[in-house]
């Protein structure tokens, strides 16, 4: 008989997905995906659909087996694209949650579904650090519809006995991750080197913060928490590493990494959906035994290796 715990992650094949699919297949988990497009490690997976989640046969693809969580991942991950289209954002995240909400309930009451949300719901928050008992208060599109995309969760758990975690995830990076700021720094860094330019110019004042928290300790939380499952059929837990650290700051470590001397600079100009300072209050998540093993510095040291050879 296999004791194998088996998880369900949808956006399989996303950074997030094939990071967490590495960490859990570590531990010892069995792992069934679904994701648009083929995984990246196929070997990991026990099953796998490419499909969208709203067209995928769940039944056919977990077989029976009883399932211990499922981590929904599927769905938009950029602010900038939310603003751009935000019907699409909606189409990609809410009918993909309710469906896998739904089926849970009914044909895997036993299992968590761990719905991975952002600090975006939080908006610009009046105070730091942010708890999970901070107003909602999106200003983007995207975090418009993680913040629906929770409350659905929290009515299903309340209405339908759902068991369902809420990850307020801030900001996550790492190597292979080919998008947002600090990639973004990486590539125009390297590039700039490349044809003797002295500087780049970046959105933004430069004092704009954030709160990083590198992927392998993002997996660690999840795994951390799936480990210790709560009593409470709906949990909310902020995941981040607690430190605040301004965007001018990474960008200047980054290039010290990158071993590139290239100028920082600035045009003042905030995107639009963009908050000002996020710092995260995560001693909900620690008391599990979660903590961040990552400084930035480790971190950026380790995208700055993986940029040089992407570039």
């Amino acid at each position: 008989m296999n004791n194998q715990k088996t998880i369900l992650i949808t956006g399989a094949s996303g950074f997030l997905g094939t990071y967490l699919a590495d960490a859990a297949s570590r531990q010892g988990y069995r792992l069934i995906g679904i994701d648009l497009r083929a995984p990246l490690r196929p070997h990991l997976w026990a099953d796998f659909a490419t499909s969208s989640l709203e067209n995928a046969d769940l039944d056919q693809l977990i077989k029976g087996d009883a399932l211990a969580a499922v981590c929904h991942l599927a769905g938009g991950a950029s602010v900038a694209s939310s603003v751009n289209d935000p019907y699409g954002d909606f189409s990609s995240l809410l009918p993909g949650t309710a469906r896998i909400a739904l089926y849970l309930a009914k044909n895997q009451p036993q299992a968590q579904v761990f719905f991975f949300s952002s600090a975006a719901v939080y908006g610009n928050p009046k105070t730091l650090p942010i708890t999970e008992f901070t107003a909602l208060q999106p200003i983007s599109p995207y975090g418009i519809h993680k913040s629906l995309a929770e409350s659905l969760l929290s009515n299903y758990s309340r209405a339908m006995g759902l068991k369902a975690t809420i990850f307020r995830i801030f900001s996550v990076y790492g190597p292979g991750l080919g998008k947002q700021l600090i990639y973004d720094v990486s590539m125009r860094a390297i590039r700039a080197a490349a044809i003797g330019q002295p500087a780049i110019r970046l959105f933004g004042t430069g004092a704009e913060s954030r709160d990083f928290l590198y992927v392998e300790d993002l997996c660690q939380a999840v795994l951390t928490v799936l480990k210790h499952p709560s009593d409470e059929n709906f949990v909310i837990y902020n995941l981040g590493s607690g430190v605040e650290t301004t965007v001018a700051e990474v960008a200047n470590c980054l290039v010290k990494h990158l071993n590139i001397n290239v100028e920082i600079t600035f045009d003042g100009n905030v995107p639009k959906g963009d908050p000002l300072n996020w710092r995260a209050d995560i001693s909900k998540i620690s008391k599990l035994g979660f903590a961040p093993k990552y400084s930035m510095d480790d971190g950026l040291k380790q995208v700055a290796e993986w940029a040089k050879v992407s570039a």
